[in-house]
């Protein structure tokens, strides 16, 4: 374990622990010298020059159009649209640097800016979108700091819609897509993961995975991932370990023990599509992504056997 993960887990445990702070030890992935301390310093020096540029005596949707206009126009932070799909748009000490990131970090950097400034921000998960989300007796409003934009709740699925060029309609009230800190880091591990599979870099996928099984140890799926990328890693008595705890987590357990029935050929894949529903009545049975990482055991157990 590196040490930002240990620093991770720490922070994870602790009530105090702010998102940037945990955001900054995912950027140990690719420096393992960060100095998180100069960073959240930055932070610091980031809200002093907020603070003085921002006019007082601000509220409502006037101070939410001054963030915008203050963080994002004067100070510079915008969305990556050139390269969307550079890995550093997803590590917060890079966007700061930089100045360029993807929606979820940018709002993560407006939300500790501002905390920093007496101004609470949430963070709003829509489908594809991360957006924020201020309050107070005046109103409530969304503020998007990739497009620089300031939304009327009431306007958000339309908003959505102009976005994507597609029908988006939300299923749940607005405040239903608040997330707390630890999905924000989810789903910010979740899209730099993504990144990492989409280029077959197994390593970097894998290492992304050991951060998100500490924000969400009871997920099966992401002990499902990590294992079947330690087979690509070939690591496979980890692979079996983390196998294990997939089939633990589904209360499945006795499927790991059982041979798979037919041997799938080459790897599993990360994605699934198959039919989650149990093959037959038998709620014992395995499901389709059931049977297909059976599959993968039997690869791992194959390979540990020639190993010995």
């Amino acid at each position: 374990m590196t040490e930002h993960l240990r620093h991770f887990a720490r922070e994870l445990e602790s009530q105090t622990a702010h998102p940037e702070r945990l955001a900054l030890h995912i950027g140990g992935l690719v420096d393992g010298d960060l100095d998180v301390g100069h960073y959240l310093a930055a932070l610091d020096d980031l809200a002093n020059e907020a603070e003085d540029r921002l006019l007082p005596g601000l509220t409502g949707g006037d101070l939410a159009h001054a963030l915008l206009h203050v963080l994002g126009e004067q100070m510079g932070f915008q969305g990556n649209l050139g390269n969307y799909y550079d890995p550093g748009n997803s590590f917060l000490h890079l966007v700061i640097e930089k100045r360029r990131g993807l929606p979820i970090t940018l709002s993560l950097l407006y939300m500790a800016v501002a905390r920093r400034m007496g101004i609470r921000l949430e963070g709003m998960g829509f489908p594809a979108h991360f957006m924020l989300r201020y309050q107070d007796d005046r109103g409530s409003w969304l503020l998007d700091p990739f497009h620089r934009s300031v939304v009327q709740e009431s306007e958000a699925s339309s908003y959505l819609t102009g976005i994507f060029r597609q029908p988006v309609h939300l299923h749940s009230a607005v405040a239903e897509y608040t997330v707390s800190p630890r999905l924000l880091l989810l789903r910010l591990l979740h899209n730099l993961r993504n990144v990492y599979l989409s280029n077959n870099i197994f390593h970097s996928a894998l290492a992304v995975l050991d951060f998100m099984v500490l924000v969400e140890p009871d997920e099966p799926e992401l002990w499902r991932d990590r294992g079947l990328l330690h087979i690509q890693n070939g690591k496979m008595l980890a692979a079996e370990s983390d196998l294990r705890r997939y089939f633990s987590r589904r209360d499945r357990l006795h499927l790991f023990w059982q041979a798979p029935e037919a041997a799938i050929p080459g790897l599993p894949g990360l994605y699934w599509e198959g039919d989650p529903s149990t093959s037959s009545g038998d709620s014992r049975s395995p499901t389709s992504e059931e049977r297909e990482v059976m599959a993968a055991l039997g690869h791992i157990r194959a390979a540990i056997e020639r190993a010995n």
